[in-house]
């Protein structure tokens, strides 16, 4: 799979969560998170137990719902975060963990559209849930499943 979804993002270091986007479709996306422990948030995220925030997991699948939402459309401009609902985070997140993320669209409307979103490591789940996500263009083509 080509990453030039990746260059799409309006992301840059150090707010990229986004390593290698695996599939993209306006259906779903798979993407991958390496996690260093060279990763600015381990700095005080815990000092002696370093854990990825899950905010930053959030983050990280509403950016691969951003480019799901996004893609095939040359004129998108962004997709921002609506809401966030029912987001459960089962174990954590460590350095040297490769984070499969996953973005499957569930529903649209104009330019709102819900994800349902989950995060593994290593065939385990670390966090799910669903994702409102905003843009400033017309999404009524978003595909669901």
């Amino acid at each position: 799979m080509s990453n030039d979804a990746l260059g799409r993002l309006p992301h840059s270091y150090p707010f990229r969560f986004l390593d290698k986007v695996i599939e993209i479709s306006r259906v779903r996306g798979v993407a991958i998170k390496n996690v260093t422990a060279n990763e600015e948030f381990f700095q005080g995220h815990f000092k002696d137990d370093p854990i990825m925030p899950g905010a930053l997991i959030i983050e990280a699948l509403a950016q691969l719902a951003g480019l799901v939402m996004n893609h095939g459309d040359e004129k998108a401009t962004g997709a921002y975060i609506a809401k966030v609902k029912d987001m459960k985070f089962k174990t954590k997140v460590s350095p040297g963990d490769t984070v499969t993320l996953i973005a499957e669209a569930q529903e649209s409307f104009s330019n709102i559209a819900g994800f349902s979103v989950k995060a593994v490591v290593k065939d385990k789940t670390v966090a799910e849930g669903e994702i409102v996500m905003g843009a400033n263009k017309d999404n009524s083509n978003v595909k669901v499943s």
